[in-house]
């Protein structure tokens, strides 16, 4: 919290700064940057238990099925699909984000080493907003993990809560593995800048971004050439293809992120709103900004897995159609906004809501198990009877409860006191 003074000037005694912004802000950024690298995994370890642990537990038939018929897996009800399936897309989402993003901290790394990286020290105020206009790759470093970290450590969470609610009463028991493992994360929400806290960070990114468009500059990066598109077009509309469209997709992210900042924008410097008043605002523009990255690299990184050729053409078919889920999910949870910015029309969010999504949804399902099984995590990492590899959950839990439990071997007197037990051992002796 005192990186931001470096030294105090014992004759004035103002605080100041030294040293180049690089190498102060350096080992931050890496372990944000490694948290977003980690968010997959950990959030696959809880998917992978759920997953598994629903194709295996049946319970009620199927209304609309024949008199007899067995009792339905629960992974087959749409409700538990909802829940978990959008959850394993953005396992792989966030997998690709992750790799992208120490790609991206390490190019930052080797200018640095080149002496090509801003070195320059910050002329930035005591204010809570950038004043200078222009980015530079340390900047765009920043705020992209102060973003990712923000969302991804926010999806795994949260996701490991939602597959623990998934797996029903055992997904309680320590037996499920999810418990220990869900409360050993959840720091990871607040420690290396809270959640909410680091929006801001990225906020002050985004509207200094806007200002330098605002200003006519040319575009240096990707943030300020969403930008300077949207605002060359914002009189002009857009017509993306939400549904047919995957690069249409992507840019109604891109369309809804410079919507938001450019609203912010006019709020703090049109109208001079405080600050303060700003700050749920800007959580929904860092949030944004988030999504529009995990979306747009995973994309590029399935093209890329594609054009090299390593990959199965039915493999890859099916990490597309998780691209699109969690891609289309989002658009719907956040369809709000994604309408008020103008990328999508009504009917294209209830389409995606009542059709893309369910038949996606269906589409996965066959592949659920498999897809949770190629993150290989081994039993004894997972540590649970539910998410077993071999299925023989009912057999584990009864072995664990059973044989492991050490306080089988212990014999308790409840009462070892009690006037009533010793007359009774009397009366025997007798």
């Amino acid at each position: 919290m005192l990186a931001r003074y470096t030294f105090v000037d014992p004759n004035t005694n103002k605080y100041g700064r030294r040293g180049a912004p690089s190498l102060v802000y350096g080992t931050l950024t890496w372990v944000r940057s490694t948290i977003v690298m980690q968010a997959g995994s950990v959030l696959a370890r809880g998917v992978t238990i759920a997953t598994r642990y629903c194709a295996v537990r049946r319970q009620f038939q199927d209304r609309d099925a024949p008199a007899g018929e067995a009792e339905t897996p629960v992974l087959n009800y749409t409700m538990v699909q909802i829940r978990l399936l959008p959850l394993l897309a953005a396992t792989f989402a966030l997998h690709f984000t992750g790799k992208s993003m120490m790609d991206m901290y390490q190019e930052n790394q080797k200018k640095i080493a080149q002496g090509t990286a801003s070195n320059a020290p910050s002329k930035r105020g005591a204010g809570p907003e950038e004043v200078q206009s222009g980015s530079d790759m340390l900047a765009d470093l920043h705020a992209s993990s102060c973003a990712l970290k923000s969302l991804s450590s926010s999806i795994a969470a949260e996701g490991l809560e939602v597959c623990r609610r998934a797996c029903g009463g055992h997904g309680y028991s320590n037996f499920s593995g999810i418990g220990p493992w869900y409360s050993d994360y959840l720091p990871t929400t607040t420690w290396e800048g809270d959640n909410y806290m680091l929006t801001q960070q990225v906020a002050r990114y985004m509207l200094k971004s806007a200002r330098s468009v605002l200003q006519g500059q040319k575009p240096t990066n990707d943030t300020t050439q969403i930008l300077s598109d949207f605002h060359a077009r914002r009189n002009i509309g857009c017509a993306f293809d939400v549904i047919g469209s995957d690069d249409d997709l992507v840019s109604a992210f891109a369309w809804r992120v410079a919507f938001l900042t450019f609203e912010a924008s006019k709020h703090r410097d049109e109208q001079k709103k405080p600050w303060n008043d700003l700050l749920v605002d800007f959580y929904r523009l860092s949030k944004a900004q988030a999504q529009y990255m995990v979306v747009k690299t995973n994309l590029s990184a399935l093209r890329t897995i594609e054009k090299e050729g390593k990959v199965d053409k039915n493999i890859l078919d099916v990490l597309m159609k998780l691209f699109r889920l969690f891609a289309m999910h989002t658009l719907e949870q956040e369809g709000a906004e994604f309408y008020a910015s103008g990328a999508c029309s009504k009917n294209q969010i209830s389409l995606a809501r009542t059709n893309t999504v369910m038949n996606l949804l269906k589409e996965i399902r066959p592949h659920a198990v498999r897809l949770v099984d190629a993150w290989g995590f081994d039993d004894w990492v997972l540590d649970s009877s539910l998410g077993r590899a071999d299925g023989k959950v009912y057999e584990d839990l009864f072995h664990r409860a059973s044989e492991l439990n050490p306080l089988n071997d212990i014999t308790v007197d409840p009462y070892p006191d009690s006037d009533v037990l010793f007359k009774r051992i009397e009366k025997s002796k007798l």
